[in-house]
């Protein structure tokens, strides 16, 4: 299996719901968002992944929450605006943006979002 990725840095705003402490007031993580595509072959060029398809399409969705409160978006009305659920919700958002390209798309892909330089959480799936 080949893997190919990007990274790119957002800004965004949540808070936890429960008692999380300061957690649970409103408050900015910069993290950075990694996506990593997995293909069990090489194209004709010998490439697995449109790396600059992959990074304009990262940037589109992360444009879209940067410097957003989480919790008002749709996705996290019911859901905790933890990492995890960050992860499930890019993911989505980058595979609908892949398939509106008409791209190949790959086996895999697999969202990380570190949210300091010791904490991170991931979601990957098969697209």
């Amino acid at each position: 299996m080949f893997s190919a990725g990007v990274q790119k840095r957002l800004e965004a705003r949540h808070y936890l719901r429960g008692n999380f402490g300061e957690e649970s007031a409103p408050h900015s993580h910069p993290y950075i968002v990694e996506a990593v595509c997995r293909s069990p072959q090489l194209d004709g060029n010998g490439f697995s992944t449109d790396i600059a398809v992959l990074e304009d399409e990262l940037e589109a969705v992360l444009g879209e929450i940067d410097d957003v409160l989480l919790n008002e978006l749709d996705f996290f009305h019911d859901r905790q605006p933890s990492l995890e659920n960050l992860c499930v919700y890019l993911w989505d958002k980058l595979v609908e943006g892949l398939h509106s390209r008409n791209t190949p798309l790959p086996a895999e892909l697999a969202i990380r979002i570190w949210e300091s330089g010791t904490a991170w959480a991931s979601y990957d799936c098969g697209v």
